[in-house]
């Protein structure tokens, strides 16, 4: 089994339950008054305002889901291998002043930031476009899109800022990047071949196993020292 020790608590998931509370309080004393004011219609508005609760964050909800579904697949890898999630790179070109990678996996074989998606439905896109295509279904079965940020672009600018982050703290490696779609219903059909590994549902951990590097992987346990401090600057 990987090295878990550096997983904290998922913080998209606390971002939800703190959500989650703020709807409530905010909806409370709304959903009082208007129940007072419509009596005979008041198990629609206790409806409402219940799913409101329960819809509240919703993406950040399916994004925890994902990682901690791909969490759980990159546990089976071995003991030589050390797990780390939610890491934020200290990046002056962003606006909050850091890049966040999802899951980082350090292993005898190489350094792999895995960024990932939970979309529930078909993806179409390119490898250069800014934004991809997210073909869904709704509830009453009409079908709609929305747009869906590019993951690769997403993981080539992680993998860049993670390199240069090392890079300046003399821990320099190769570094390589999956894109991974953890929902069992996703479907991503790409117009060009991807220039970085776009997996579906499994075959992440067969991935990094097999993964052969061009060069010996270098500064590992350096690499694992400066992911454990940048870890203790985010708790």
């Amino acid at each position: 089994m990987a090295d878990t020790q550096y997983i904290t608590k998922n913080r998209l998931s606390q971002e939800v339950n703190k959500a989650r509370i703020w709807v409530a309080i905010i909806g409370a004393p709304i959903a009082g008054f208007l129940m007072y004011k419509l009596p005979n219609l008041w198990w629609i508005v206790g409806l409402i305002y219940l799913f409101s609760i329960v819809g509240a964050a919703s993406t950040k909800r399916s994004g925890a889901r994902g990682e901690l579904k791909t969490l759980k697949l990159l546990e089976k890898l071995p003991d030589s291998y050390v797990l780390f999630n939610q890491v934020d790179v200290p990046n002056s070109r962003a606006k909050r002043g850091f890049t966040e990678l999802d899951l980082i996996v350090v292993g005898p074989n190489g350094v792999f930031v895995v960024e990932v998606k939970n979309n529930n439905s078909k993806v179409t896109g390119d490898d250069q476009a800014a934004y991809w295509t997210a073909h869904k279904v709704g509830r009453k079965g009409g079908r709609y899109t929305a747009k869906v940020r590019n993951p690769i672009k997403q993981l080539k600018k992680q993998v860049h800022v993670l390199a240069e982050h090392l890079k300046k703290n003399r821990a320099s490696t190769w570094i390589d990047g999956v894109v991974f779609f953890s929902h069992r219903s996703a479907r991503v059909k790409l117009s060009s071949p991807p220039s970085v590994p776009v997996l579906e549902r499994k075959g992440l951990v067969e991935y990094i196993l097999n993964y052969q590097p061009k060069r010996a992987p270098s500064n590992v346990e350096k690499v694992v020292q400066q992911l454990v401090e940048l870890k203790q600057m985010t708790v």
